[in-house]
């Protein structure tokens, strides 16, 4: 009850995020309480994201604040150890709209691109059911907002790698809940 009481807070919250540092939404049944991502400091333009890439961090732990010094991603969702299992962080490029940086290991990411990190190293076990139930929420959101077709929503396999979505990264059922 007060997780749910704290995302409808948080989505009639009328002032943008903090231009400099992660928010954090707390996992909800709901997708859509996710809509408050839209509430950013640069309001989102409707064709600005053409395509969503998704990734692992390659590590055991952390959050979108221990992760930017690797990288910044415009979503990083927590797996319980350094964030809660299921968090889902808005980080500061996506509070002002700016471009993600390429994932560790990789030269460039499209300007166009949304870059979701999901906390954990899927080389070695698979990602929690409660980050697969957040990422498909989050994922679905940002289709519907911005148009993204299925074929937008990129998963690299790129073994031993943070820019690839990780061996045990359950891609085909994943790929089964992407909006059409």
């Amino acid at each position: 009850m007060l997780t749910l009481t704290s995302v409808l807070l948080r989505a009639m919250q009328g002032a943008p995020l903090t231009p400099d540092a992660a928010s954090t939404l707390v996992a909800s049944e709901s997708r859509t309480a996710l809509r408050v991502i839209f509430n950013t400091q640069v309001p989102p333009r409707p064709n600005r994201w053409q395509t969503i890439f998704i990734h692992h961090s390659k590590t055991a732990r952390g959050d979108a604040a221990s992760l930017a010094a690797g990288g910044g991603d415009h979503f990083v969702i927590g797996n319980g150890d350094g964030a809660q299992d299921g968090e889902i962080q808005l980080t500061s490029l996506w509070n002002r709209q700016l471009p993600a940086d390429p994932a560790p290991g990789e030269a460039n990411i499209d300007s166009t691109c949304i870059s979701i990190c999901l906390v954990g190293d899927f080389d070695r076990a698979a990602p929690t059911p409660m980050q697969l139930k957040r990422l498909g929420h989050l994922v679905q959101t940002l289709q519907e907002h911005f148009r993204i077709p299925a074929t937008s929503v990129w998963l690299f396999d790129a073994a031993g790698s943070c820019a690839g979505a990780g061996r045990y990264f359950p891609a085909s059922a994943f790929q089964g809940q992407l909006l059409r």
